[in-house]
């Protein structure tokens, strides 16, 4: 009989202990399922274009370096100065299979013009890397510094890429923190502008370090001050406008957004992902270097931050040019 207790007494506490074992144990994790299908990445200008540049060399470095194993479609949705592929974007609201480049149009074309809907209708995911404006002279002139320009006699004039982009928008910033008049004067492209430097038609011209280097590489152009928050290391001589004493960081901004309302695993997905890829060396060397970009990762709640202020800059700064009521 008191064997049988033993035996009885022996297993009841062998089944308490496994059972406190399983109460002990951590709860099994849900498997992550996103994502579900291919993904798609959408860039809402042409084939070659920025958009289309930056998502393919993102698409072929996640594959190469092995850090996504699903497949991505680049796909090309142009027209309407970014709205066409934005509204695209925007249909699939809650489904996090679609990536869409962002650049300063992103903000600007709602702006702009009245397409439904703007940069908050979407998940911002993060920032890669800015395009800075640098004030660029002909190496020819009497000008050395930015303020041998801002405090010449004679007026001043700029030129600039189109009405209402982000040169002008430099232009009419730095006219109205330093009070010197600066006549914009708009061209077709990029190519125009710089025949109009080299040829003394303009004074000077707000230009990306893509569309500069070259020539102030050759001694043609002398670049005099750069919008990003600090010097640059490709021409760490050129000093920032904060540093002259003018507040303009507007850049040019390149980017990642989501449709709005994706599962948040989703969109922990994307920056783990893409956090992994700016971290490597054949990012770095095959498109910020390659393309001159500035790096500057910015995610999540940072980059809509960033997003806010950019909008806030850009639609004081159209008001004031007429351009936007």
């Amino acid at each position: 009989m008191k064997k049988t207790i033993m035996v009885l007494l022996i297993v009841s506490l062998f089944i308490l202990a496994v059972g406190c074992s399983k109460e002990n144990q951590a709860p099994e994790q849900p498997k992550t399922t996103f994502p579900e299908r291919p993904l798609e990445f959408v860039a809402c200008y042409a084939p070659g274009g920025g958009h289309d540049v930056m998502l393919r060399t993102m698409a072929k470095i996640l594959a190469d370096e092995g850090i996504v194993d699903t497949a991505i479609n680049v796909v090309n949705k142009p027209g309407g100065s970014g709205a066409v592929g934005m509204g695209y974007v925007n249909g699939h609201a809650g489904d996090g299979h679609y990536l869409m480049a962002t650049t300063s149009s992103f903000i600007t074309t709602p702006l702009n013009s009245d397409i439904g809907i703007n940069y908050k209708d979407f998940t911002p995911i993060a920032r890669l890397g800015i395009d800075p404006e640098l004030v660029l002279v002909n190496s020819k002139s009497g000008y050395q510094t930015l303020d041998d320009i801002l405090k010449s006699d004679k007026p001043i004039n700029v030129g600039g890429t189109g009405q209402g982009t982000i040169e002008h928008l430099v232009t009419v910033r730095l006219s109205k923190l330093s009070g010197k008049k600066l006549n914009f004067i708009p061209y077709q492209g990029d190519g125009e502008v710089i025949a109009a430097l080299m040829g003394n038609q303009i004074d000077m011209t707000i230009t990306n370090p893509n569309t500069a280097y070259d020539y102030i590489k050759s001694g043609d152009f002398r670049a005099l001050a750069i919008s990003t928050t600090e010097r640059i290391d490709l021409m760490a001589d050129v000093p920032t406008f904060r540093e002259l004493g003018y507040d303009i960081t507007l850049s040019l901004f390149r980017g990642v957004a989501a449709p709005k309302d994706i599962p948040e695993e989703a969109k922990a997905y994307y920056v783990d992902i893409i956090k992994k890829m700016v971290e490597t060396e054949t990012w770095k060397k095959d498109y910020l270097e390659k393309n001159m970009i500035t790096p500057g990762y910015l995610e999540g709640e940072e980059y809509a931050k960033y997003l806010d202020e950019m909008n806030q800059i850009y639609e004081e700064t159209l008001r004031e040019l007429g351009i936007i009521k």
